[in-house]
């Protein structure tokens, strides 16, 4: 019993902390991809000021739904498997948080290649859900850097643990 109680309140917190992340009020979030362009390999999306990088493909960007937040959060918080990761980083995805006055304040910084992010503000956890978010882009149908399409961007996942 007492360990069916502690399970709960484990999974309990860490829910809450994946709904309190980015622990600052914004009003929507928006998905953003790149081009696969080889002369911007290594150049980050986000730019200082959370500006985007000015040959994004989607300028208005696709706003999440609240089921796609809660996996996205989900995603980068809380404990996820390792997987391996790449010394590369060229990151061609991101999510950026926007408060009610459509002024970013918080973004993750994705490279599908090299399975690494960056986050602002830095969230806890050490390995993030890269398929869960590949699905994400998936369904906004995005591209994610190299892959097209979220199954072949999960077999070059599998194959990276």
């Amino acid at each position: 019993m007492k360990f069916a109680i502690f399970a709960i309140l484990l999974l309990t917190r860490a829910v809450s902390a994946a709904e309190n992340w980015p622990a600052l009020p914004f009003a929507e979030v928006r998905a953003y991809a790149w081009p696969d362009d080889p002369d911007k390999k290594g150049k980050n999306v986000i730019l200082a000021g959370m500006k985007l990088r000015n040959d994004v493909i989607n300028p208005d960007g696709a706003i999440l739904s609240p089921d796609q937040l809660k996996r996205l959060q989900a995603a980068i918080t809380g404990v996820h498997p390792e997987h391996g990761l790449m010394r590369c980083y060229s990151p061609h995805n991101a999510f950026v948080f926007y408060d009610a006055e459509k002024k970013p304040v918080a973004f993750v910084e994705i490279c599908f290649d090299c399975l690494n992010a960056r986050t602002e503000p830095d969230t806890a956890a050490k390995w993030k859900d890269f398929p869960a978010l590949a699905a994400i882009f998936g369904e906004l149908k995005l591209p994610m850097g190299s892959w097209s399409d979220p199954a072949k961007f999960k077999k070059h996942f599998d194959s990276s643990k």
